[in-house]
């Protein structure tokens, strides 16, 4: 007995062995029917195949499956585009192998569908083997036939079935009302969400604002954009002396709350000596000289020197830096302690002064006296 032959014994024993055919008088379920292929007696390899469900009716997908059995050392394979007009292939894949003892068993899973009713039949198609040497053979498995029913009843004259008893629920459903409530307060649960929600967005926001820029900062940064903008090279001094005089009176008003920037030049000088002490150590009168030679070139178009309008900006950076918070406050401390020394020295020097010329002069009285 040949290799194959061997093989196709063993593979009917293992499905007898498994509940399909056999002698325990079990007939095969209608739903799959195996038919195997009549390969020669020295071919090495046997194919089986099985098709469900049978019967069918048309449109159904139907499932052939190829069963392989072949030596260790072998390839097997179907055909690529595989055709079995007139049946419609859906598509086509494979298991991998299992092995049987002595050799392995494959199994390839066809879908199909049938469009006609009747006896059908799958047309024969090849299997591809390659054995160890590298030969390529095939084995034709051979057609299967199969049962396409129509989907209509077969009878002359159908009788319509009876309906179904009726399925009675019980009540109260109480699933449903739990299903019913926990859905309403879901939702309240949502819409209040959605009210608070709308609420908090529509509240006024006050927008904290950033806290100003002290007085002098403002000055000097202002200060040396001035000096970084070139017009002093460029001979726009008309231009340098406005801009130059507009930061001395915003600082002026921003620093001791004098209202300068819309006063003119004499307004401003009243001011600053009714202010008196409270903006010390500014000196009104050369402040006031400095608006006035500025008001000359602004206004009577008077020719200035680099020097001086580099000077005048010089006598403004020092008046800020003078009269800034923290240097306004270490010049008080400063003079308070210089005019406490100075007066002990007064009264010791009084006492000390008033002491020796009165001794001189009684001396010298009774000095003469005696004399």
């Amino acid at each position: 007995m040949s290799l194959g032959a061997w093989l196709l014994a063993g593979l009917l024993a293992a499905q007898t062995a498994t509940g399909g055919t056999g002698d325990a008088g079990q007939a095969a379920p209608p739903a799959a029917r195996d038919d195997a292929a009549a390969p020669a007696a020295d071919a090495p390899v046997a194919v089986q195949t099985r098709l469900s469900p049978d019967p069918s009716h048309i449109g159904d997908v139907l499932t052939l499956e190829v069963i392989v059995a072949y030596p260790k050392g072998y390839t097997v394979s179907l055909p690529a585009g595989l055709d079995l007009s007139p049946l419609f292939v859906v598509d086509v894949s494979e298991k991998p192998a299992e092995p049987t003892g002595e050799g392995l068993r494959k199994v390839f899973v066809v879908r199909l569908q049938a469009f006609d009713v009747g006896e059908l039949s799958t047309p024969p198609f090849p299997v591809t083997y390659v054995d160890a040497q590298g030969a390529v053979e095939t084995v034709t498995v051979e057609p299967r036939t199969f049962t396409v029913e129509r989907l209509t009843a077969n009878e002359v004259d159908p009788k319509r079935r009876g309906e179904d008893p009726p399925v009675s629920l019980p009540y109260p459903n109480e699933t449903a009302e739990t299903a019913v409530y926990a859905a309403l307060a879901t939702l309240l649960a949502v819409l209040l969400a959605l009210w608070i929600h709308q609420r908090w967005a529509a509240r006024r926001r006050v927008p904290v604002a950033p806290p100003p820029v002290p007085p002098h900062e403002e000055a000097l940064a202002r200060l040396a954009e001035l000096e970084a903008s070139g017009l002093l090279d460029e001979g726009r001094f008309q231009a340098y002396y406005l801009a130059l005089t507009e930061i001395a009176r915003a600082y002026l008003e921003r620093r001791f709350g004098i209202p300068a920037l819309d006063r003119t030049t004499e307004e401003i000088r009243r001011a600053l000596v009714r202010a008196g002490a409270r903006i010390a150590p500014i000196d009104p009168d050369a402040f006031v000289r400095f608006l006035q030679r500025a008001d000359l070139v602004k206004f009577a178009r008077m020719d200035a020197e680099l020097d001086e309008a580099r000077a005048a900006a010089a006598y403004v950076r020092d008046l800020v830096e003078k009269t800034r918070p923290d240097a306004r406050a270490a010049a008080e401390a400063k003079a308070k302690d210089a005019g406490a020394a100075p007066g002990g020295a007064d009264e010791g020097g009084a006492a000390k002064g008033g002491a020796a010329p009165g001794g001189a002069d009684e001396g010298g009285a009774a000095k003469g006296g005696a004399a």
